[in-house]
């Protein structure tokens, strides 16, 4: 019996048994969906999938070596990926239309980039912008590449696979209910309930759990390493040895991703969000309303990436009233909540009510993303200060 070995994070180990499971039996899906909040590695294991698929080694797979192995990471074999493209980027001409000599970006070398770019930190949280999506011509491109497929094993990963338009979902639906032999679909998504049933209904469903604090410091000190050299590495920058902020780990609440895109930032906003939260209260409104535009969060995903530690803040605030360990340890204490006597449990749940509708104004786009933490700060603790 051939042995197929998928190595990954501890937390994740019984995933990981179940699909290793049906890979020895011969019983594996040819359509699987992998779920779990972002930045969990979803793509990391659809990658090792695609390789213990692909892989041709008769005692244990994945091997990395045989030609299967080098195909599913050849970031060149772009039809072996569909991923969500912005407008401009789906309206690229392909590398069969173009003109000889064209210097012009192909849709082909777009993906290229963006397969580079998962391969090297497959957890990464920011690389489609929020108006990415995938397009029908994007899954038509993929069945067309079916005639070409020959003899070996063929393994699509739809990332972001939520991003299929109506269209698109469509004909990726009338594609699983008749799926070529020996070609299987790996589709990960941190929003299932954005698909068609139909399509969810079609798949295995894999359901990815978070990673322990100590797994994602390690993780992301793994990635880092990788990502930058010697040369480039700052302050905020992460080598093996390096310990990553607590406060960070806590933002990242099992997410390596996540505590990757927030290390980058977290001085800045962790201090911000302790400052929203201090002059709301001093009601010192202008010095306030000057250092929000200093922080440019005038972009609705950044503003919301904000609002997020700042909830996250507030929480803090209310673990601290009912003792209960915290999360961001030094922001919280920056706050100095013990100043305000008046701001009970009561006043810090309603105050993260009202930081969660402010990110639903700012998510709809109504509202300019600076207006809506303005306003946020004008109401915030309203009735308390």
């Amino acid at each position: 019996m051939i042995e197929y070995i998928l190595n990954g994070p501890a937390s994740q180990e019984r995933a990981r048994i179940r699909l290793m499971s049906a890979l020895r039996e011969n019983r594996f899906p040819q359509s699987i969906l992998i779920d779990g909040p972002a930045g969990i590695g979803k793509k990391a294991l659809a990658m090792k999938l695609s390789q213990a698929l692909q892989c041709s080694n008769p005692d244990e797979r994945p091997c990395g070596h045989c030609f299967g192995c080098r195909m599913a990471m050849d970031s060149g074999d772009t039809n072996s990926w569909v991923i969500p493209l912005d407008t401009k980027e789906a309206h690229s001409k392909s590398g069969a239309d173009v003109s000889a000599g064209s210097t012009a970006k192909t849709v082909e070398d777009i993906k290229k980039g963006y397969i580079e770019e998962i391969q090297k930190n497959p957890y990464r949280v920011d690389l489609f912008g929020p108006a990415s999506f995938i397009s029908v011509d994007l899954i038509r491109s993929m069945t067309g590449g079916f005639a070409m497929k020959g003899d070996r094993v063929r393994v699509v990963i739809i990332a972001e696979a939520d991003r299929m338009n109506e269209a698109a979902s469509n004909a990726f639906l009338k594609t699983l209910e008749d799926v070529p032999p020996d070609t299987y679909f790996i589709l990960t998504t941190s929003s299932r309930d954005k698909m068609l049933q139909t399509i969810r209904s079609r798949c295995l469903a894999l359901h990815l759990l978070p990673l322990t604090d100590a797994e994602v410091r390690s993780e992301c000190a793994r990635v880092s390493a990788g990502e930058v050299s010697e040369e480039e590495q700052d302050e905020d920058s992460f080598s093996e040895g390096v310990e990553i902020p607590d406060d960070v780990v806590g933002l990242a609440v099992g997410s390596p991703g996540k505590a990757l895109y927030y290390a980058k930032r977290s001085k800045t906003w962790c201090k911000l969000a302790a400052e929203f939260v201090r002059k709301s209260l001093l009601q010192d409104y202008t010095d306030l309303f000057m250092t929000l535009k200093d922080a440019e969060l005038d972009e609705a995903y950044e503003a919301n990436r904000f609002l997020e530690v700042l909830s996250f803040l507030i929480a803090d605030l209310i673990r601290l009233v009912a003792g209960a360990p915290l999360r961001l340890p030094e922001t919280t204490a920056n706050v100095g909540i013990e100043n305000f006597p008046r701001v009970d449990a009561t006043a810090l749940e309603l105050s993260l009510v009202a930081v969660q509708e402010t990110m639903s104004r700012i998510e709809s786009r109504r509202v300019t993303a600076s207006m809506c933490l303005q306003n946020l700060a004008l109401k915030l603790f309203e009735g308390y200060k």
